[in-house]
């Protein structure tokens, strides 16, 4: 343990002076125009659809879901654009709206360009497996759950670096409906009973995961720029290659293997 915090301490030493350099770091964040819903319900039928265009098809299927059908995509957009672009602020970094892109590209320091290329919603059916165990006996119910996914895809590109086509990475995230469940053994009938409630999913929790996503995005975003820095000046191996998140309200590194982007392969 203490050859490995050793061997780390040159690469965290040279994380912590990139992010004391922050302040000097400009970002162009450009939002997409449009976002995608898409009906992923199991229960969704397209029959009488043969035909119809896929646009017209899709938003026939939207039409099925629970939620998306009731949530305004244009304010997903800005509440997800309002979180992304506030949450980035925090860490310091200039950023750049689309309407400032003359300023941006006057900059002769570090300076990025984030393109958030895709935004989309998906609504979907989770079966949730509950199980317990009496006496040796396996008990188990499936509750169906409705559930929405947000997936990001992101584009970050250095100003004025390689002419090489710009890495996408990608995130995602699942909201579900809370289910609150029990299963009892009663004892007088020498039976099992199983008891549930669900909290259902309503299109204001959309908006708050929309917001989330964006605050989350931001810090993917920042700390994706951060290790693409860090591999730069450093050339680490990709045989063991550390990826660093860094917290801006606790003023802190730490390392992460999941809590990140995902790379895209071409």
């Amino acid at each position: 343990m203490v050859m490995l915090l050793s061997s780390c301490s040159p690469q965290r030493k040279l994380a912590k002076e990139l992010v004391d350099q922050t302040p000097e770091w400009g970002v162009l964040a450009l939002m997409p125009e449009q976002i995608f819903m898409i009906n992923n319900r199991y229960d969704s039928n397209d029959e009488n659809m043969e035909g119809l265009s896929e646009y017209v098809k899709n938003q026939q299927l939207l039409e099925q879901t629970l939620l998306l059908s009731k949530v305004d995509d244009t304010l997903v957009r800005r509440l997800f654009e309002t979180a992304y672009l506030s949450t980035l602020r925090s860490y310091g970094v200039l950023v750049y709206e689309e309407s400032a892109f003359e300023d941006f590209y006057e900059r002769d320091s570090l300076s990025w360009v984030v393109n958030i290329a895709q935004l989309e919603l998906q609504e979907f059916i989770e079966n949730y497996e509950d199980e317990e165990n009496f006496f040796g006996m396996r008990y188990l119910q499936t509750i169906p759950l409705n559930a929405v996914n947000i997936g990001v895809w992101v584009e970050i590109s250095r100003l004025n670096g390689s002419s090489q086509k710009a890495p996408v990475y990608f995130s995602d995230q699942n909201l579900f409906d809370a289910l609150e469940s029990d299963f009892v053994f009663d004892f007088s009938t020498n039976s099992v009973n199983y008891y549930y409630n669900i909290d259902s999913l309503t299109p204001q929790n959309v908006y708050d995961f929309s917001g989330f996503m964006g605050r989350l995005t931001a810090a993917y975003t920042y700390d994706q720029i951060l290790n693409n820095q860090l591999e730069q000046q450093q050339g680490i191996s990709d045989e063991d290659p550390v990826f660093y998140r860094y917290d801006p309200y606790l003023k802190r590194l730490f390392p992460t293997e999941y809590d990140r982007f995902i790379l895209m392969e071409e």
